[in-house]
């Protein structure tokens, strides 16, 4: 039935009938005639927000982030290690975390335990942390190879790397627009990751869709976007990769 609607929808009806039922979820495969596509609020070169949509109720990136700790959350114990501040260690080790490490390139910051280029990272101690949590940081080093190399030479033996990379996204404009080196894909992880570890040590995962790229790219808060289209999967939008990458010896 759903898909005689559909095929009669197509065939007869005006665009802005098919457009309308889209809108109303009965013809979801709708797409705009050549010519016939309705801009609306995306005619704007500018996006909406500046500020990956902090501004707007959150960044869409977060979304898949935040989803990714919590399915993890368990790992997520003893002696912890977080790039730049703590907050995702608390948030989701709570009191299963009993030391809390944080990481930072810049001498004097507040918070910080260790001080260090992690892709020149020799003193920092070996077979050490339980979990290190490595999110959207990989951009911003140049030898990044080296960077995971020290990450798993860190870990204690049964330890494991959460990780997660920026694939399609806007790029930073304030004090790190200089350093952002990087974007990826799901292809290009699995790559990096089956010439530096043993194949059973990780798994890889890639998030996003055409909707997600676009709503990020744009700015549009989590609050505002649709979790449901978010959640669908299309392989030529990478958003964010996730990696949990575990030391078994």
């Amino acid at each position: 039935m759903k898909s005689n609607l559909k095929a009669t929808l197509k065939k007869y009806a005006p665009n802005f009938i098919n457009r309308f039922a889209n809108r109303l979820n009965m013809y979801p495969d709708f797409t705009p005639a050549e010519g016939k596509i309705n801009w609306g609020d995306f005619k704007s070169v500018k996006p909406f927000s500046n500020y990956f949509g902090f501004d707007r109720g959150g960044p869409i990136d977060r979304y898949y982030i935040e989803n990714f700790l919590e399915a993890e959350k368990g790992i997520i114990k003893g002696n912890v290690l977080e790039i730049a501040n703590n907050a995702y260690t608390l948030k989701y080790g709570g009191d299963k975390v009993t030391k809390s490490d944080v990481l930072h390139v810049h001498e004097g910051t507040i918070g910080a335990t260790y001080i260090a280029d992690l892709s020149k990272a020799d003193h920092l101690p070996s077979t050490h942390f339980d979990c290190i949590i490595l999110t959207q940081t990989l951009q911003y080093i140049y030898d990044y190879t080296s960077a995971l190399k020290h990450c798993y030479r860190m870990l204690k033996k049964g330890g494991t790397l959460l990780m997660t990379v920026p694939g399609i996204s806007p790029i930073e404009r304030g004090d790190w627009h200089k350093s952002w080196l990087w974007s990826f894909n799901e292809t290009l992880i699995n790559k990096i990751f089956t010439e530096l570890f043993p194949s059973e040590n990780f798994k890889i995962q890639g998030y996003g869709n055409v909707y997600a790229a676009m709503s990020f790219l744009h700015g549009i808060g989590l609050v505002e976007a649709d979790q449901a289209k978010l959640d669908i999967r299309d392989t030529s939008y990478d958003i964010v990769i996730s990696v949990r990458l575990n030391k078994n010896s």
